[in-house]
């Protein structure tokens, strides 16, 4: 039976149900989960197109699992990067990114980077797209993401 989390805009309180992918990804899901709840600070990605990233704590560093560079509207990713392989890093950064449209591809300054996409946004989110892409506009939003226990 598949497992799902919630992702919330916290001041908003708007909210996206994801359905995780824990037999394509089951490391990647795994060591997520065991760290949930997780809230921290959203922002807009300065070059890849339409995509919200959240910074986690360098505490959690999962290696890479079936990673990639292509996405879809919906799609969450891990990504963790090294500050030594990327331009404009004064630290590492472990993040989980998610794709509010179709013209998304996780990038830094020098190309895409890749990153395990371990979960799906399902159902309407519309919403959550609509503030994704206002954090353009607004800037950092307080996200928390959670296991939903049925």
């Amino acid at each position: 039976m598949p497992r799902y989390i919630e992702l919330k805009f916290v001041e908003q309180n708007i909210t996206a149900r994801a359905r995780l992918l824990e037999e394509e990804m089951p490391r990647t899901c795994s060591e997520l989960i065991k760290n949930l709840p997780l809230e921290s600070i959203g922002t807009h990605a300065r070059y890849s197109g339409s995509e919200v990233a959240m910074l986690l704590s360098t505490d959690i560093k999962i290696g890479r699992e079936k990673a990639t560079c292509s996405v879809e509207t919906g799609d969450l990713i891990y990504i963790w990067l090294n500050k030594d392989d990327h331009y404009g890093l004064d630290d590492d950064v472990s993040e989980i990114a998610w794709f509010y449209d179709k013209d998304a591809t996780p990038t830094m300054a020098e190309g895409p980077v890749v990153g395990n996409i371990f979960a799906k946004i399902e159902g309407d989110a519309t919403e959550f797209y609509k503030a994704s892409a206002n954090t353009r506009i607004t800037g950092v939003k307080t996200v928390r993401i959670s296991l939903i226990e049925d």
